[in-house]
C-alpha cells in the first residue's frame, strides 16, 4: 500500500538520509571533541590539508560517475550491466595509474612553507584518493540499482571506523598526523570492500569486458568537461582558503572552517534527496515525462529554501552549545556561508537541460568564466577585507554561475518551471534569513524560525509548488517520454 505515490523512493531517501547523517553528521558531532583536543592553529592547518584532498579527489575522480548516470541510466536493462562494468574497469585503470603520480607529488607539496606539513602526512591523506573514481562509480551503481541498504553499510562503516580511530588517537594525545592516519585506514578498507563487491557482481552477470579507445573516448568526452568544471569550481569552494593563508592566521582559518562545517549542515540535509534524485532524474524524464520531473524539481526547491532557513537559525545555536568559547566568533560567518551553499545547491537542481543535451563543454566554459571572476574578486578583496572579502566574492560568483547555468539549461531543454512562484519563494526565504540575524532571546529566535517555516510552506502549498505526482507514476507519461 502506497503512503504517497513516491513511497519506494521515499524509503530510499530516508535510508540515504540516515547514511548521510552518519557519514557527515558523525564528523560534525566529532568537531567539538577534535576542537577541544587539537590546538586551534592545528585545526586550521588540518583544514588547509583537507582542501588539498578535495582538489586531488576531483582530478582523479574524473567525474566518471556522471558518465554512469547518463549512459547507464538511459540505456535498456540488458545494456546497463555492460556499461556499468566497462566504466568500473576504466576507474580501476585510472586508480592504478594515479598511485605513482600521487606518490611523486607529495614530497613536492610538502616543500611549500605555508602548508607546514610533511611528505608522510600528505601520502596518508592523498594515496587513497587514487581510487576515488572507483569509490564514486560503485556507490553510484548501488544508488541506481536501489541497493540503499548496501550503500548504507559501506558508507557508514567507513565513517564509524574513522570516527572511532580518531577518538582513540586524540584521547591518547596524538596530533594531526594520527588523525590523517585514521582516515587512511578507513578509506583503504572501504576501497578493498568496494572493489571486491563490484568484481563479484560483474562475475555473476558473466560480463565480457570490451574496453577500447572508442568506448573510453565516449565516456571521457562526456565526463571530462564535468571534471574540469568541478576542478575550476574548486576556485569558488576551496581555493579561497589558500588565499587566506597569506592574510590571516591558522587560528582565523579555524574559525572559518568551523563556520563552514556548521553551514555545511544545509548540504548534509539536502543530500538524502540528492542521492536519490541525481541518479534517477534522467530516467524519470525518459519514463515519466517532463511534467513529473518538473514537479519533483519544484518540491526540491521548497525543500532547499526550508532547510536554508533552518540552518541559518539553528547553526549559531549549535556553536554556542557545543563549541569552545574561542570558536564562538564563527557564528558571524554562518549566514554568508549558508547563502553560498544554498545558491550552489540551487545550481545543481536546475542544471538538467544542458546535461540532457550533453552540453558539458558549455557548462565548462561558464564555470571557467565565473571562476575567473570569483578568483579575481578574492584577490582584490581578501587583502583589504580578509574573510569578509572572500565571502562577498563567493556570493557574487556563485550567483552569476547559477543564473547563467539556468539560462543555458533552459535554452537546451525548456522545463515549465513556475518562475514567478519560485521567485516569491526566494523572497520569503531571503526575508527569513535577514530576520535570523536580529539580536533576540533564544525563545523569540526559535519562534521566528518556526513562524518563517510555516509561512514558506503555506505559500508553497497555496501556489501548488508542492504537488505530488499522480499514483500512476510507474507508467510512462504519454507523449513526452522520448526526450533524451
Amino acid at each position: 500500500m502506497y503512503i504517497w505515490p513516491l513511497s519506494t523512493p521515499l524509503k530510499n531517501i530516508i535510508l540515504y538520509g540516515t547514511s548521510i547523517v552518519l557519514m557527515k553528521g558523525v564528523s560534525l558531532i566529532m568537531l567539538p571533541y577534535v576542537a577541544t583536543h587539537l590546538p586551534q592553529s592545528e585545526l586550521g592547518r588540518l583544514e588547509i590539508l583537507t582542501t588539498i584532498s578535495v582538489i586531488i579527489s576531483i582530478i582523479f575522480g574524473l567525474s566518471l560517475h556522471e558518465a554512469l548516470y547518463r549512459f547507464s541510466g538511459t540505456a535498456k536493462k540488458n545494456q546497463q550491466h555492460q556499461i556499468t562494468a566497462d566504466i568500473f574497469i576504466i576507474s580501476i585503470i585510472i586508480g592504478v595509474i594515479s598511485l605513482p603520480i600521487i606518490w611523486v607529488i607529495c614530497p613536492l607539496l610538502s616543500q611549500l612553507n605555508q602548508l607546514q606539513t610533511s611528505s608522510l602526512e600528505l601520502k596518508l591523506l592523498l594515496l587513497p584518493l587514487a581510487f576515488e573514481a572507483v569509490v564514486l562509480v560503485v556507490l553510484s551503481v548501488l544508488r541506481m540499482q536501489e541497493k540503499a541498504w548496501l550503500f548504507f553499510y559501506i558508507t557508514t562503516g567507513r565513517t564509524l571506523l574513522q570516527a572511532l580511530l580518531t577518538f582513540i588517537v586524540l584521547y591518547y594525545g596524538f596530533g594531526v598526523q594520527a588523525v590523517i592516519l585514521a582516515g587512511f585506514i578507513s578509506a583503504t578498507l572501504q576501497i578493498i570492500v568496494i572493489i571486491c563487491l563490484q568484481y563479484q557482481q560483474n562475475k555473476k552477470a558473466s560480463i565480457n569486458y570490451h574496453i577500447g579507445i572508442t568506448v573510453t573516448k565516449k565516456y571521457f568526452s562526456y565526463c571530462l568537461p564535468l571534471m574540469f568544471s568541478g576542478l575550476i569550481i574548486f576556485g569558488l569552494n576551496g581555493l579561497e582558503r589558500w588565499f587566506l593563508i597569506f592574510y590571516v592566521s591558522f587560528n582565523e582559518i579555524a574559525l572559518y572552517a568551523v563556520a563552514f562545517k556548521f553551514s555545511l549542515i544545509l548540504v548534509l540535509l539536502m543530500q538524502p534527496f540528492g542521492l536519490w534524485w541525481m541518479p534517477k532524474r534522467f530516467e524519470y524524464l525518459s519514463n515519466h515525462g517532463i511534467k513529473t520531473t518538473t514537479q519533483i524539481t519544484h518540491i526540491s526547491l521548497v525543500l532547499l529554501c526550508s532547510l536554508t532557513i533552518f540552518v541559518c537559525y539553528f547553526s549559531p545555536i549549535f556553536i554556542d552549545l557545543f563549541m569552545p568559547k574561542s570558536y564562538h566568533p564563527a557564528k558571524k560567518l554562518i549566514v554568508f556561508l549558508v547563502a553560498i551553499f544554498a545558491v550552489k545547491e540551487l545550481n545543481e537542481l536546475i542544471n538538467m537541460g544542458a546535461l540532457i543535451r550533453k552540453e558539458t563543454k558549455k557548462i565548462l566554459i561558464i564555470n571557467i568564466i565565473v571562476t575567473v571572476i570569483g578568483v579575481s574578486l578574492i584577490m582584490i578583496l581578501t587583502p583589504i577585507y580578509k574573510i569578509n572579502g572572500v565571502l562577498g566574492a563567493l556570493i557574487v560568483a556563485q550567483s552569476i554561475r547559477t543564473m547563467t547555468t539556468y539560462w543555458l539549461s533552459q535554452r537546451c531543454f525548456r522545463f515549465p518551471f513556475a518562475v514567478k512562484k519560485i521567485t516569491g519563494l526566494f523572497i520569503i526565504t531571503t526575508i527569513a534569513i535577514g530576520l535570523s540575524q536580529l539580536q533576540q532571546t533564544l525563545l523569540l529566535h526559535i519562534s521566528s524560525a518556526v513562524f518563517s517555516m510555516i509561512i514558506l510552506l503555506s505559500f508553497a502549498f497555496w501556489c501548488h509548488l508542492i504537488k505530488f505526482p499522480p499514483h500512476d507514476i510507474q507508467q510512462n507519461t504519454t507523449g513526452d517520454n522520448d526526450v533524451i
